[in-house]
C-alpha cells in the first residue's frame, strides 16, 4: 500500500506523537483514539496547577473559562463553523439527547432513522417514543431520504455508519426539507467536515474517538436558525445570560446555552492539546491520508477473498467472519487492536493518519494468510 498524497507533514514524525503505537498496532480509534503525548503533558500540567494552586479564586475561574473557550474554538475549526454555533458536551450521545429532548415533539410526529445506528442514537430515540409517543421508523441506511413522509419531523442517523464506514447522502437528506440530526461519532476528525456546506441542522460528535480527546468530551453544532427550537434540557450556570438572576434571565447567547455542566479544566486542556496536534499536521492531510490508507486496506482484503461491509470514503473497514469475537481476540494476541460488532457479524479496523502502511500489510497477512 502506498500513500500518494504529498504533504509537508512526515507520517513517521506524526505517528511518533502517539506513544501507544510503539507497542501496539492500534486500529480502534472508532472506539477510543490513541492519546497524543502532547495531551498527556497538558493534563499533567493542569493537575499540577490545580494541586499546587488550589481550585478557587478569580484566576482559577478565568483559566477554566479560557480553556473552555479554546476548546470550543478548536471544535468549531474542525466543524468549519463559528464558535457560537458549538455546544460543549460529554459525548455524541449527549449531543443527540440534547436535540431530541430539546425539541417539542408530539405524538403524531415521526423520527426517521436507519438500520445501522449505534445504541447511543437509538436509546435517545426510544426515550422519545416512551415520553412523547412519537413514531420511530427504521429504514435501510442507503434509502433514508426516499422514506421521508409528511409525518417525518426529524431525520436522525449517522453521517458515517459505525458498522463499516458507509457514508450517508447528506445532500439528499437536506433536500427533503426535514430537519436533519447527524451522529458524527465516526465522522468528525475522520473525514472532512464542513457543517455549513453539509446543510444539516444538528451535528453531534465525540471527542474521545477520532479527535483523540478525553472520555466525557464532545461537541454539538446547532444551525443558528434552529437554536430557538431547542429548549435546553438540562440548564445550569452557563445556560443563562445572567447567572446572578437565573430565574428571570434569558438564555445565554448561541449554542453555549446547551453546554453540559461546568467546564472541567483537565478535559478542556486535553481537548485543546489533541486538536492542536491535528491542526499542526493539517486537517486536509490527516483526512486524506487516513481515507487513502483505509481504501487500500479494504482493497487488499477484498483481493484476498474477504467479504467487506459496504463502505464509503471513510476511515472504517469491516469484514465478515464466522466468529468476530474470537478473531479479535486472536489478533489481539498478535498486538493488533481491533473491535468486533456482534450484531452485524463483522470485525472492524479503524485506520488513522497515524497508521503505518507496514502494519496494514501485516494485518492483511494475519487475517487472510
Amino acid at each position: 500500500m502506498t500513500e500518494s498524497l504529498t504533504s509537508a507533514t512526515d507520517p513517521t514524525t506524526f505517528r511518533a506523537q502517539f506513544p501507544v503505537l510503539e507497542r501496539l498496532s492500534y486500529l480502534n480509534a472508532g472506539t477510543e483514539g490513541p492519546v497524543p503525548r502532547a495531551a498527556a503533558d497538558a493534563v499533567h500540567l493542569r493537575i499540577d496547577v490545580e494541586t499546587d494552586g488550589g481550585r478557587c479564586g478569580r484566576q482559577y475561574f478565568e483559566e477554566l473559562m479560557g480553556l473552555r473557550d479554546r476548546a470550543r474554538a478548536g471544535y468549531a475549526r474542525a466543524l468549519a463553523c463559528a464558535p457560537e454555533e458549538v455546544a460543549l458536551t460529554g459525548s455524541t450521545t449527549d449531543g443527540v439527547n440534547t436535540v431530541i429532548a430539546g425539541l417539542d415533539l408530539r405524538p403524531d410526529d415521526e423520527i426517521l432513522t436507519s438500520d445501522q445506528e449505534h445504541p447511543g442514537l437509538l436509546a435517545p430515540l426510544a426515550r422519545a417514543r416512551r415520553r412523547h409517543g412519537v413514531s420511530i421508523r427504521v429504514v435501510p441506511f442507503a434509502e433514508i431520504a426516499g422514506e421521508v413522509t409528511s409525518s417525518t419531523r426529524l431525520i436522525a442517523c449517522s453521517h458515517v455508519s459505525w458498522v463499516g464506514g458507509e457514508v450517508v447522502d447528506v445532500r439528499a437528506l437536506v433536500q427533503t426539507g426535514v430537519p436533519v440530526l447527524l451522529d458524527a461519532a465516526q465522522a468528525l476528525g475522520a473525514i472532512s467536515v464542513d457543517v455549513r456546506t453539509l446543510g444539516c441542522d444538528f451535528y453531534a460528535a465525540s471527542g474521545q474517538k477520532w479527535l483523540c480527546g478525553p472520555e466525557g468530551s464532545g461537541c454539538l453544532f446547532v444551525r443558528p436558525e434552529r437554536l430557538e427550537a431547542l429548549l435546553p434540557p438540562w440548564p445550569g450556570f452557563g445556560s443563562v445570560a445572567d447567572p446572578h438572576d437565573p430565574l428571570s434571565s434569558d438564555w445565554a447567547q448561541g449554542a453555549a446555552r446547551l453546554d453540559h455542566g461546568f467546564p472541567v479544566g483537565m478535559r478542556s486542556a486535553w481537548a485543546v492539546a489533541s486538536l492542536g496536534v491535528f491542526e499542526e499536521a493539517g486537517w486536509d492531510w490527516v483526512h486524506s491520508r487516513a481515507a487513502s490508507l483505509a481504501a487500500g486496506l479494504a482493497e487488499r482484503l477484498a483481493e484476498r477473498g474477504l467479504s467487506i461491509w459496504p463502505r464509503g470514503r471513510s476511515t472504517l473497514v469491516s469484514w465478515r467472519v464466522d466468529d468476530p469475537e474470537a478473531e479479535v481476540a486472536r489478533l489481539g494476541s498478535e498486538r493488533v487492536v481491533l473491535r468486533y460488532i456482534p450484531a452485524f457479524g463483522v470485525v472492524r479496523a479503524s485506520v488513522g493518519a497515524w497508521t503505518a502502511e507496514e502494519e496494514l500489510e501485516r494485518l492483511v497477512d494475519l487475517v487472510a494468510g
